[in-house]
């Protein structure tokens, strides 16, 4: 029997942690994960990390793939995954949003296309956070 399986579009809003198991292996940046579509698999929310508390967003490449995971400290992200509405396993992509000159992250539909204005809101991402990066050392 198939597992059931949800579109970020389903929910009216979202959230719930599925358990606090972490996947093994290493976890690449949410860089990495921003304007893809992946199956969302569960989260462990407040974990003790260098960089303060953090969230680990569990998920999928493909369905039947291996779960890895990346590090958020995103309230949007966050806010979302602790909706009691979400279920899990969801099908969605992350996108960069600005408000005002800070850049912060969204779910949306995995069902959404990727356009030119969300590579752009990638890019400017990355040199913002490069240019920080930079300040910092």
């Amino acid at each position: 029997m198939a597992e059931e399986t949800f579109d970020f579009a389903d929910f009216s809003l979202q959230g719930e942690s599925t358990g606090s198991t972490r996947p093994t292996g290493d976890y690449p940046s949410i860089d990495e994960v921003i304007n893809k579509p992946i199956w969302c698999t569960g989260f462990c929310g407040g974990v003790d990390t260098d960089n303060g508390k953090r969230t680990l967003v569990k998920f999928k490449w493909e369905l039947e793939g291996a779960e890895t995971a990346f590090w958020t400290s995103s309230k949007k992200l966050l806010a979302v995954l602790q909706n009691p509405s979400i279920r899990f396993p969801f099908h969605t992509i992350i996108k960069v949003v600005f408000i005002r000159d800070m850049a912060g992250f969204e779910f949306r539909s995995a069902k959404e296309v990727v356009s030119q204005e969300d590579v752009d809101a990638l890019n400017m991402y990355l040199i913002k956070k490069r240019s920080y990066m930079k300040q910092r050392r």
